[in-house]
């Protein structure tokens, strides 16, 4: 909505100068349009980013929100699409309709870019999805306080006792209904050719002590966006809702089982359907 907004404002301010200056031919009415549209967009962006650190001064994290549905929530989110929109990212959403309304779930997902969870976070944001992070992007400044008071939970990879008190926390959170949780189980970002990383099965005990089921999604695309983020050309990403995994069979196998059951089908998925086939599609 934001950045409509700016881009609203942007377009009839810049029209207005032009009014007002009245250029005595077509190019010059056509090049100042455009250069106060761009200093105008520039600074409704700047403005934005002063407001969001203001904000993010303001969250304390040893005092966060008890509901996730706050102004931070709404801003953060606010923020995601405006970034997305002005680096002209498009995100494609498939099979949306596999997502449950009303039944919690943990997502699970592969992990190619730092976008990742900013595509799940503003996008399946009416489903009240936050995500299991890795300890360093909860201690971005600003930043990660916004992460923490979105519902997210740190993932600290280095002290196994930490990481435990987080899966039960998001355990915990899921059975409340405080909020659904999404996580990589490859624990990184997947530099390499390969569809996937190994999966880490620890992942999957946040299933299996909330008792709730699992959905399998795959994203692909997004680790395409550095390189392609300032060419003015779309960039395109596609998120993949694909399957469940029922409440009985978490409860009935192993988190290695569920984590090689999950695997599998996410190889399957990648290896159909191949990122690169997909940058410049719109479908």
């Amino acid at each position: 909505m934001l950045y409509y907004i700016y881009l609203s404002l942007s377009l009839l301010g810049s029209g207005w100068i032009v009014y007002l200056k009245k250029p005595e031919n077509g190019f010059a009415i056509v090049g100042l349009f455009l250069l106060y549209f761009i200093l105008l967009f520039l600074l409704f962006f700047l403005l934005h980013l002063l407001v969001f650190a203001l904000g993010g001064y303001t969250i304390d994290r040893n005092n966060l929100p008890k509901d996730i549905h706050t102004f931070y929530r709404w801003y953060g989110f606010e923020s995601l699409l405006l970034l997305m929109r002005s680096l002209h990212i498009r995100i494609h959403l498939h099979g949306m309709e596999k997502l449950p309304k009303d039944t919690p779930f943990l997502l699970v997902c592969n992990h190619r870019s730092i976008f990742d969870p900013m595509v799940g976070l503003a996008y399946l944001k009416k489903y009240n999805v936050a995500y299991v992070s890795k300890q360093e992007n909860l201690e971005i400044p600003f930043v990660g306080r916004y992460i923490a008071a979105v519902g997210c939970l740190p993932l600290d990879r280095e002290n196994p006792r930490n990481a435990v008190k987080s899966i039960r926390q998001a355990a915990e959170n899921i059975r409340s209904g405080y909020a659904n949780y999404a996580i990589y189980p490859e624990g990184w970002e997947n530099k390499t050719s390969d569809p996937l990383l190994p999966f880490r099965a620890g992942a999957m005990k946040i299933a299996k002590d909330a008792e709730c089921r699992i959905i399998l999604s795959a994203i692909r695309g997004s680790d395409k966006i550095f390189r392609r983020a300032f060419t003015f050309r779309p960039i395109h990403i596609h998120m993949d809702i694909l399957e469940t995994i029922p409440e009985d069979i978490v409860k009935q196998e192993k988190a290695s089982e569920l984590s090689d059951r999950a695997f599998r089908i996410l190889w399957d998925h990648l290896t159909e359907h191949p990122a690169d086939r997909y940058l410049s599609a719109k479908g």
